[in-house]
């Protein structure tokens, strides 16, 4: 199905409960294999049944990843440069299987003024074909009423929690890791062709839109030059600390406890992401836990990272959940 266009309405007019265009693509190795490309995800059970079925899966899957850069091409393709992604959540509920028909559907749960900005909240989610939610998440987004961007105020550091245990699969050592930062990572300039490889990996098998391919269209835009996606990720085929390296991980394995799973993530976005710029990552173990779940024991790891650039300014804040079982 192409990209469905939509035009969004002046705040006084948007109505809650509207929905916003979907965007479906029907996914399978072709599709995987170029999002790994940009993002440097070949990892054995997306591109191996033997591995996938060792991980205790059906079969190979899709990269939850993907999934959230369906979900911010159906965004963009709605503000259509009249906004911005100011904050993305998502949970991954269900595996995208081979050949998944996927839906990623959108309706506006709230608005408000506040802070000197126009914010609008954003349900959204993926079914597959069956019906069923298999990332259900949502996004608040920022208005650009004057057609220039916006961004809001940096928050403060999150509060790390005291009250934590061990328990069946979290031990001592990996509480150790709560609120110590991890040396700094610096991500390699970044280029107009990687901003081009990740916008076409996201809406292959149709091309991006202009502004995100086109220097001319982009420079007409709300950020006055071409800028990387939301979700763009700076560190992929870069020198530095890979996620599941981080010493609190513990891989992909298939024994208890190292039975892994992404559990979703949920960033904040600052200042745009434009060619030339030298990012730098701070990540901090931010919270550690367990609950009892379908799977016997689960262990949830979140970490942060926060994002800056060459001029010191905030880019992004990304919390990521990992699960072991």
């Amino acid at each position: 199905m192409g990209r469905a266009m939509g035009h969004i309405p002046e705040f006084d007019r948007l109505e809650i409960g509207a929905e916003l265009p979907a965007f479906e693509r029907t996914t399978g190795f072709a599709h995987w294999n170029r999002y790994a490309a940009v993002n440097d995800e070949f990892i054995d059970v997306h591109m191996d049944r033997e591995a996938a079925h060792a991980a205790g899966q059906p079969d190979v899957f899709g990269m939850g990843n993907l999934r959230i850069a369906y979900l911010h091409a159906a965004l963009h393709d709605w503000l259509a440069g009249r906004g911005g992604i100011a904050e993305f959540g998502i949970q991954f509920r269900a595996l995208n299987l081979l050949g998944d028909r996927l839906r990623c559907h959108a309706r506006i749960a709230g608005k408000e003024r506040r802070d000197g900005l126009e914010w609008v909240e954003v349900a959204l989610g993926v079914t597959n074909q069956k019906g069923e939610e298999t990332a259900p998440g949502t996004a608040r987004l920022v208005l650009f009423p004057d057609g220039k961007g916006r961004v809001p105020a940096e928050p403060a550091p999150p509060a790390i929690p005291a009250d934590r245990v061990p328990g069946v699969h979290l031990d001592a050592a990996t509480l150790g890791w709560l609120g110590r930062p991890l040396a700094p990572d610096v991500a390699l300039p970044v280029g107009a062709n990687d901003i081009r490889r990740w916008a076409t990996a996201s809406y292959y098998p149709e091309p991006a839109p202009a502004e995100l391919r086109d220097e001319i269209a982009a420079a007409r835009g709300p950020w006055g030059g071409l800028v990387a996606p939301r979700d763009f990720n700076v560190f992929a085929w870069t020198r530095c600390t890979p996620p599941d390296t981080y010493p609190w991980m513990r891989g992909m394995g298939t024994e208890p406890g190292r039975r892994g799973l992404n559990g979703g993530q949920r960033n904040r976005y600052f200042a745009p992401i434009r060619p030339g710029d030298v990012i730098t990552q701070r990540v901090t173990l931010i919270d550690a836990y367990e609950k009892q779940g379908r799977l016997g024991a689960m262990l949830f790891l979140i970490d942060e990272s926060r994002w800056a650039n060459q001029r010191g300014e905030l880019v992004r804040i990304g919390q990521r959940t990992s699960i072991y079982h």
